[in-house]
């Protein structure tokens, strides 16, 4: 396993399992700020960093920067999309499941400026304390290209399984340089009519 990897791995489990926030909460635009940064394409494994079913993630500002849309396609499933947003100053995000519900979450208190969590904040669709939802949610910056995310799966107020993804920024494709235009060949020298004698 690479070295970068293995820091990055340690650095993260560690950061998970304390749950403490390791500084001073940011404030809801400034969390919102870090979200617009990760405009652009991710990929990357869930589970597993290395060999876990791929993932792909897009994030999209739209309306002029007032709201930033997430496209989630993991293996196997059908895609997601969440949409973050501020609202009277707080930060808000609304998921639009395949399953038919649309859970909101708010920033929660153990938000810092390394780590977002997605407190539940009601939603439509769906009976909170009888059916499945995505209850809660987190994104780890980990550095500027790489990120972890948390969903945690709920049927009513039971947590029924948590999704780990591991994502890396993808480095925007540079389009070839065209070839240039071939030059056109050059006219043949007008052959020289032979001298005459007179």
């Amino acid at each position: 396993m690479p070295k970068y990897l293995r820091t990055f791995l340690a650095a993260a489990s560690v950061a998970f399992a304390s749950g403490v926030p390791a500084a001073e909460s940011p404030d809801d635009a400034a969390t919102y700020d870090r979200i617009l940064s990760l405009e652009g394409d991710w990929t990357g494994h869930m589970e597993d960093p290395l060999s876990g079913p791929p993932v792909t993630v897009r994030y999209e500002s739209v309306s002029g920067g007032k709201a930033v849309i997430e496209h989630q396609a993991p293996s196997g499933s059908l895609p997601v999309v969440t949409v973050y947003f501020l609202a009277g100053g707080k930060l808000r995000a609304t998921q639009y499941s395949p399953a038919g519900n649309q859970p909101a979450y708010k920033r929660g208190g153990r938000t810092t400026a390394e780590l977002l969590e997605l407190a539940f904040d009601g939603g439509t669709g769906f009976d909170a304390e009888h059916d499945g939802h995505v209850h809660k949610g987190e994104i780890r910056f980990v550095s500027p290209d790489r990120i972890e995310q948390r969903w945690f799966h709920y049927v009513g107020p039971k947590e029924q399984g948590v999704t780990h993804w591991f994502l890396e920024r993808k480095a925007a494709e540079v389009e070839p340089e065209p070839a240039p235009a071939p030059k056109p060949p050059e006219p043949e020298a007008a052959a020289q009519p032979e001298d005459t004698k007179r």
